[in-house]
């Protein structure tokens, strides 16, 4: 296994530590962008509250979320430093197509858009995720539900306006690629460099030794993170992470190698404190600030 991933190059402390945007005594929230991110439903309102928490944690000035009204109620009491997009629900508590114009309105004024995360995956969602690719001109993570929509025609990836990062966990890839999970696995780094060269995405292959691929650039091997991650809602937080960075200006692969080193960082952080079986996705948003902190202070 080691050999198979020799030649991809190590994501370290200090890459990261060098990526991460500074702040100069006189700046303000704009300085620091605006994130829209769509995600949510009735039947996944933590996906929503993960995704719009860690983005708010990494730094970003401004969240707008975009979010069904079923519950709006639920996630703004639990987080009061965004704005909200309180959007139509369809029948099954999802975002409805009618609030499509209004999301990409929006985003028009954000710097970065994060889509997908417990969107659910049917005809109303895939209107809203296909004409964010094909007319939103901002930088753009899509995750989960955003990734089963894309599955149906990955060719729409090739209409997108500006750099798309895609962050798909075995299952979904699988769907992407019309190749089996164990193929994948056995080759993931091969895998995340077709999606990138085929389509012009950076694509992150979740998992045991997460891959990050990038047309122009080598490949990159994460080694940070461990199994007591594999849980609902961890995926959630690091499409908000890359969106949180993307919406700072930083370059999708950057924004990808920071959120991507930064999330298992923190995982790994909780695992000591609370052991792989405890630990919780929202444990780890509460241990960005640590890892924060040691980039400032030079010490990993």
């Amino acid at each position: 296994m080691a050999d198979k991933y020799e030649y991809l190059k190590k994501i370290t402390f200090d890459m990261i530590k060098n990526k991460i945007p500074k702040r100069k005594p006189e700046s303000h929230k704009g300085d620091f962008g605006k994130l829209l991110c769509v995600c949510g439903s009735k039947s996944m309102p933590g996906a929503a509250y993960f995704c719009i928490k860690s983005a708010l944690k990494c730094g970003v000035g401004l969240v707008r979320a975009a979010i069904p009204q079923s519950i709006y109620n639920s996630v703004s009491s639990k987080i009061s430093e965004c704005t909200y997009i309180v959007c139509q629900d369809d029948q099954n508590g999802n975002i409805d197509k009618e609030s499509a114009e209004i999301i990409l309105e929006s985003a028009k004024e954000c710097s970065a858009v994060a889509v997908g995360c417990g969107i659910g995956w049917n005809e109303n969602t895939k209107f809203i995720v296909n004409k964010l690719i094909e007319t939103c001109d901002k930088p753009m993570v899509i995750d989960a539900d955003g990734i089963n929509v894309i599955s149906e025609n990955i060719d729409v990836l090739k209409k997108a306006k500006n750099r798309i990062i895609l962050t798909p966990h075995t299952k979904e890839a699988e769907r992407l690629l019309n190749v089996s999970c164990d193929e994948i696995n056995q080759n993931k780094h091969k895998y995340a460099q077709k999606l990138a060269d085929d389509y012009g995405v950076v694509a992150v292959l979740k998992g045991y030794k997460t891959v990050i691929a990038d047309k122009d650039e080598k490949a990159f091997l994460n080694l940070t993170g461990n199994p007591g991650m594999a849980k609902g809602g961890s995926g959630d937080v690091l499409t908000g992470m890359i969106g949180s960075f993307l919406a700072q200006g930083m370059r999708p692969i950057d924004a990808t190698l920071c959120a991507v080193y930064i999330h298992g960082k923190s995982g790994d952080i909780c695992k000591e404190k609370y052991s792989a079986v405890s630990m919780l996705p929202s444990d780890i948003i509460e241990q960005f600030g640590n890892v924060f902190l040691s980039f400032e202070n030079g010490v990993n």
